[in-house]
C-alpha cells in the first residue's frame, strides 16, 4: 500500500474503534482521571459512565495479592481502585479490557490481550528484581500492558468491520500496530512516555544499565518465547518453599491470582517443583551404559 492508503486505513479504524458507541464510553469520560483536583465523588460517579463487566474486572485486578490485597485489605469503592492503582494504570487497564470484552470471546484477540497482560505481569516483577523505584516498574508494568494494544484493535476492528478487507494481513498488522497504539495513547491522555516504549524492538540500555524501555522489551520477549514454546502459556516453574513460608505470598500465588481477577487463568501453567524424569530414550541409553 501507499502511504496514503495506509495512513487512511489508520485513521478509519482509530474513527470506528476509539469512540463511545465501540469502546462504551469516551475518552472525555476519563479526562477526569487526570484532574488532580478532582474530588472522590467525581471519581467514584465515573463507574456510571463505565461497562459493569469492565467495571468488575477493574475492581477483581485491584483487589489481587499482587497489589498488596493480603496486607492493605480488599477495596469497594471505584475511588479506592484508582487511589491503589493510580491514574494511568487505571485508565489503561479499562481501555484494555474494554477492548477485550468487545471481542465477544474471539480466540486470537484474547490470547494477544493474554500477551499484554503477562508483559505488564512480568515487566513489574523484573523491574522490581533489579531494584527500580516502584514509580518506574509501574511504567515497566503499563507499557508491557500497551505492547500490543494497537495489535488488539486491528484485530477488532477487522472483526466487526472489515473481515473481507484483504489489506488488513499480518504483515500489515506487524507494521503498523505501535502507530495505532500512538494514536489511543494521544487520544486518552496518557503518558507520553509509553510513545517511545512501544516503538522499541531490542534490548534499551543506558551507559550502565538497562532502561525501563529495556526491562519491558525483555518481558515482552520473555512472554512471547512462552506463548510460542508452551501452546499460548505463560510457564512458572517455582521452586519448593522454604520451611514456615507462607504460600500466599510468594510471587507463583500472587501471579496467579492475578491472571485469575482478569479472567485470563488458562493462560498461565504453573509446573511446581517435582522429580525431574529423563525422556525414556535417554534414560534407556543410560542404563545400558
Amino acid at each position: 500500500m501507499h502511504q496514503e492508503e495506509v495512513v487512511g486505513l489508520l485513521d478509519t479504524i482509530e474513527k470506528q474503534m476509539m469512540n463511545e458507541q465501540a469502546m462504551g464510553f469516551s475518552p472525555e469520560v476519563l479526562a477526569i482521571l487526570d484532574n488532580v483536583e478532582a474530588s472522590n465523588n467525581e471519581i467514584e460517579m465515573l463507574k456510571f459512565h463505565i461497562g459493569q463487566d469492565v467495571l468488575m474486572r477493574v475492581f477483581s485486578f485491584a483487589n489481587s495479592a499482587y497489589y498488596g490485597s493480603l496486607s492493605k485489605g480488599s477495596i469497594h469503592t471505584f475511588y479506592e481502585v484508582v487511589s491503589r492503582l493510580g491514574m494511568s494504570h487505571t485508565k489503561a487497564l479499562i481501555i484494555i479490557i474494554a477492548l477485550h470484552l468487545l471481542a465477544h470471546e474471539d480466540e486470537e484477540v484474547e490470547t494477544i490481550f493474554a500477551r499484554c497482560f503477562a508483559s505488564a505481569v512480568m515487566g513489574k516483577i523484573f523491574a522490581e528484581q533489579v531494584g527500580m523505584r516502584d514509580d518506574t516498574a509501574k511504567k515497566v508494568e503499563l507499557g508491557g500492558l500497551f505492547s500490543e494494544i494497537g495489535r488488539m484493535i486491528i484485530h477488532v476492528y477487522k472483526k466487526i468491520h472489515a473481515q473481507d478487507d484483504e489489506r488488513i494481513d499480518d504483515i500489515f498488522i506487524d507494521n503498523y500496530h505501535p502507530y495505532l497504539t500512538e494514536r489511543l495513547i494521544e487520544a486518552f491522555a496518557l503518558p507520553d512516555y509509553l510513545k517511545t516504549m512501544v516503538f522499541h524492538q531490542g534490548l534499551v540500555v543506558e551507559a550502565n544499565s538497562i532502561t525501563m524501555s529495556g526491562i519491558t522489551r525483555l518481558a515482552v520477549q520473555f512472554v512471547s518465547a512462552s506463548f510460542n514454546q508452551f501452546n499460548n502459556h505463560l510457564l512458572i516453574e517455582p521452586l519448593p518453599l522454604p520451611s514456615g513460608h507462607d504460600p500466599n505470598a510468594c510471587l507463583d500465588h500472587i501471579i496467579e491470582g492475578q491472571f485469575n481477577a482478569v479472567g485470563l487463568g488458562k493462560y498461565l501453567k504453573i509446573e511446581r517443583s517435582k522429580e525431574r524424569l529423563l525422556p525414556e530414550p535417554i534414560k534407556q541409553a543410560i542404563d545400558y551404559i
